[in-house]
């Protein structure tokens, strides 16, 4: 077993889109030399298995196989690594993280029981973060969560109460259409776009928009959206977390207002905050948080950066 091998099925594996199914990066090798290499590009296309195998063709025959994420071994969109593996004459096969889900998982053990040479657990944290999202929502059941606001000096996140104020500048706009693409769904509540009326896409530097766009979702129980816009018709965030969850959304952006916010705050369903100072004062208007009771949650600082005149903080909770 060579490491470097499985550094480059990672490697592989964040190239991968974000979906409702995991990123996953396959490396074939036979006799030391690379001969197939492959990555999941999206659901109902070849797994990444697969497609390395494909492209090492005879050369998979007696080779070894370092893969992101345990093969799977169940029919889905498409049948299960494990048979590929199996039929392909591979010798060894070497993994880092271990499938979580009940449905898919126990790769391992299958190819085990079939005579092949098996190793799990080989960079599992580095492999684990890079389906960190996916992860969370198979342990928990629910979307993982990221609550992002901008704010002034001062804490506001407007000028007054009902009015759309912007705040960021254009660098950290621009970050945060990036970061838009790579989540399942955008959540705003009834107020915060009756005000704001957002579009909740992720758009490209000139405009356009991204190939890939996420659920745009308005939260609560009037229906204020025009079509094209998901109406979650609660209150209750893990109810509209569960909801989303069923349509195979891993992560969810919540821009909402402060009322929204405090709502996911209050039940434990935030998992990361991204905040956005700039360099204005207010002096009125809403704060990020609203709550009829002052509480603490321990935010984690783990990353603190410039874009144009604005600081960036992003932090886990808990």
């Amino acid at each position: 077993m060579e490491p470097r091998f499985i550094d480059e099925a990672i490697r592989l594996a964040e190239l991968g889109p974000y979906s409702s199914n995991p990123r996953v990066g396959a490396v074939c090798v036979l006799d030391g030399v690379v001969v197939g290499v492959g990555y999941h590009h999206g659901a109902g296309t070849p797994h990444a298995e697969v497609e390395a195998l494909a492209a090492a063709g005879n050369s998979a025959e007696g080779s070894d196989l370092y893969v992101s994420l345990e093969p799977c071994s169940h029919f889905g969109r498409t049948p299960p690594c494990t048979q590929a593996i199996i039929e392909a004459g591979v010798s060894r096969v070497f993994y880092a993280a271990t499938d979580p889900t009940k449905e898919a998982g126990r790769g391992g053990e299958v190819l085990r029981k079939s005579g092949l040479e098996v190793s799990g657990g080989v960079k599992s944290d580095q492999a684990t973060k890079v389906n960190r999202e996916w992860n969370h929502r198979v342990k928990t059941g629910l979307p993982f969560v990221t609550w992002k606001f901008s704010q002034s000096l001062d804490g506001r996140v407007s000028a007054q109460f009902g009015e759309r104020t912007s705040i960021s500048g254009d660098s950290a706009n621009a970050y945060m259409q990036e970061f838009r693409a790579k989540v399942g769904a955008i959540v705003v509540g009834t107020s915060t776009f009756m005000v704001d009326h957002p579009s909740l896409t992720a758009r490209n530097p000139d405009g356009t928009l991204k190939e890939v766009q996420p659920i745009r979702a308005v939260m609560g129980i009037r229906e204020v959206a025009p079509a094209g816009f998901h109406h979650l018709a609660t209150r209750d965030p893990e109810q509209a977390l569960r909801s989303l969850a069923s349509l195979g959304v891993n992560h969810v952006l919540l821009e909402g207002g402060p009322t929204l916010a405090a709502a996911f705050v209050e039940v434990g369903c935030i998992n990361e905050v991204i905040s956005i100072t700039s360099p204005v004062t207010f002096g009125s208007g809403p704060r990020s948080l609203v709550t009829p009771e002052p509480f603490m949650n321990l935010i984690r600082v783990t990353s603190t950066f410039v874009l144009g005149p604005d600081l960036v903080q992003i932090g886990a909770v808990g």
